[in-house]
């Protein structure tokens, strides 16, 4: 899904097919249905995945883009497994950076136990870092730099992270799950393979994940996020958020 777009205003950068949909889906999903220009990049395509052809992923994660509503979906192609902030890595989405210019960049959390989740949160960040440096590889692009960053709560890790702010994704939530089974060769139940989290405890562990974010704003789902650095605010007013 290329469309040629740039100038967005949000764009999901995680390091595999259905990452996104997973701990960010509601929240594009949102944005959106409010008229707003989103995205998802995919830094590999997933393909040392146990399950699933790298073909029927790349179908799976077109259709689940359709169905959150984003205009553009794309992969850099970077080795699935092998992910690391090397300097090559960095370039291909200090280039994407550039080309797609995103006000906001949600990316995932650094804390994590899979490898290539933490590796992408700092590639990516280090990458949004370089390509607002105007004498940086001026070969790949104007310099520019997204305006925030906002990192995603990962939902199976046993860590407790205190989000910094919680999207309201109710009305959007049935949305999420849809784009989650559409791809089916990794959570639709059924195969014969084993995995190491069947289908029902993983729905469930997202649905638990969504719950809890939702709870803290006083809301039946929501998706946490956390910012490295204070949030600007111009009108006390337009604070929300659970009455005391």
């Amino acid at each position: 899904m290329r469309t040629g777009v740039a100038d967005l205003d949000v764009v999901g950068m995680c390091a595999h097919p259905d990452d996104a949909e997973l701990v960010m889906g509601g929240t594009l999903a949102v944005e959106a249905a409010r008229g707003r220009r989103v995205a998802i990049v995919d830094l590999t395509r997933g393909e040392m995945g146990s399950r699933g052809a790298q073909e029927t992923r790349e179908k799976e994660a077109v259709e689940a883009a359709r169905i959150l509503g984003v205009a553009h979906r794309e992969s850099l192609g970077l080795p699935d497994a092998r992910l690391a902030p090397t300097l090559e890595q960095k370039d291909l989405v200090v280039a994407a950076l550039r080309r797609l210019r995103p006000r906001v960049v949600l990316l995932q959390h650094w804390e994590q136990r899979h490898p290539d989740h933490a590796a992408a949160s700092r590639i990516v960040y280090e990458a949004s870092f370089l390509a607002g440096l105007r004498s940086y590889r001026p070969d790949l692009g104007a310099a520019f730099r997204p305006f925030k960053l906002a990192y995603t709560l990962p939902v199976t890790e046993p860590v407790e992270i205190v989000p910094s702010f919680v999207v309201d994704i109710t009305a959007k939530w049935e949305a999420k799950m849809k784009a989650i089974r559409a791809f089916a060769s990794q959570f639709v139940p059924g195969s014969e393979e084993k995995v190491a989290l069947p289908f029902d405890r993983f729905q469930h562990a997202v649905e638990t994940a969504a719950r809890r974010a939702g709870q803290r704003i006083g809301v039946d789902y929501g998706e946490g996020f956390v910012t490295r650095e204070p949030m600007q605010v111009d009108d006390l007013l337009w604070l929300r958020g659970p009455s005391f």
